[in-house]
């Protein structure tokens, strides 16, 4: 498995269990040591767990928490040539999701994989 996967693999884990802010913590170990597109594709999850963290924290202040999901997604769509498109696109739905309702999961599995 690539470093790569198994920051994604791991962010899955978290993200499964509800704890974005865990995500969001192990996942500056691996974009510490990564470079290129893999570092801004890893900064974009990132920002995304970082939101639903926020979101989840306090739902009356979407503002903040949905600039966080854009900017994540807008990372991850420049580094996309780093992953099964069908799983970014998976995510992007998810997120659309729950943007519409304005509120955090109680969990997401991420799905992204690694090509």
């Amino acid at each position: 498995m690539t470093s790569l996967q198994t920051a994604l693999a791991r962010a899955d884990a978290l993200g499964a269990a509800g704890r974005f802010f865990d995500a969001h913590e192990e996942l500056e170990a691996f974009w510490l040591k990564a470079a290129g597109d893999e570092k801004i594709l890893l900064q974009g999850l990132i920002q995304i767990a970082a939101g639903l963290h926020r979101l989840k924290l306090d739902p009356s202040k979407t503002e903040g928490a949905f600039y966080l999901l854009d900017r994540g997604l807008d990372k991850l769509a420049k580094a996309g040539s780093l992953l099964v498109p069908e799983t970014l696109a998976a995510l992007e739905v998810a997120l659309g999701r729950i943007r519409a309702s304005g509120k955090a999961p109680e969990a997401l599995v991420f799905g992204l994989r690694a090509r």
